[in-house]
């Protein structure tokens, strides 16, 4: 058996060698980056490039959008705590290819994301996928029933999360909409996008 291994590093990604970039005065001609997968794997994409070239433009989604960019700490796990929920939670899962998608990995960083949701959401992983009919939502809080929400609508679409609902305060608190736009990253990308660290890149 095969096993790919290669990884992109910076020089891999370099904008010069994209067929996209018009040399130094033009620069990238392209409307988004069509690498920014790649790039965020080389670790050469800083979290706002990677939220702005993801979410489509609209004016209300817009104003979210750089408030959870203005949040972010240099993670985008938002604690030690969450991050070391998931990352026990993928030690007791183990690896399988077939289950182990990218949407599977962006409901883990939601269903993880504080030490109520995991409790409720822990017997849903099993060997095959995640079953949220075995979610525990008796007096589940608004917060939580919203995070648990979008990590089933993920899960089952890639990215279901209703854009129209994410802009909506009053709906999505700020808090659920930064760890869901997070997830979305995460669905798109992989969890590569995890080990982001910087808001910005020059």
């Amino acid at each position: 058996m095969y096993i790919n291994t290669f990884q992109y590093k910076p020089e891999h990604v370099d904008c010069r060698l994209c067929t996209e970039y018009a040399g130094k005065k033009k620069g990238c001609t392209a409307q988004g980056c069509p690498w920014l997968a790649e790039r965020i794997e080389a670790g050469v994409v800083g979290y706002e490039e990677a939220v702005m070239e993801t979410f489509p433009r609209n004016a209300h989604l817009d104003a979210r959008l750089h408030t959870a960019i203005r949040r972010f700490t240099g993670s985008l796990f938002l604690s030690p705590a969450h991050q070391g929920r998931m990352e026990r939670l993928k030690a007791r899962e183990g690896f399988r290819r077939k289950r182990d998608t990218p949407a599977y990995f962006a409901a883990m960083y939601l269903l993880t994301a504080n030490d109520d949701l995991f409790l409720r959401s822990a017997n849903c992983f099993c060997r095959h996928g995640i079953e949220f009919d075995y979610g525990t939502l008796k007096d589940i809080s608004p917060h939580c029933y919203t995070l648990f929400s979008a990590a089933r609508d993920i899960y089952a679409e890639g990215s279901g999360v209703a854009l129209t609902d994410l802009a909506n305060s009053e709906v999505v608190d700020t808090l659920a909409f930064s760890l869901i736009v997070n997830a979305l990253l995460v669905a798109r990308y992989g969890p590569a996008v995890l080990e982001i660290k910087e808001r910005s890149r020059k």
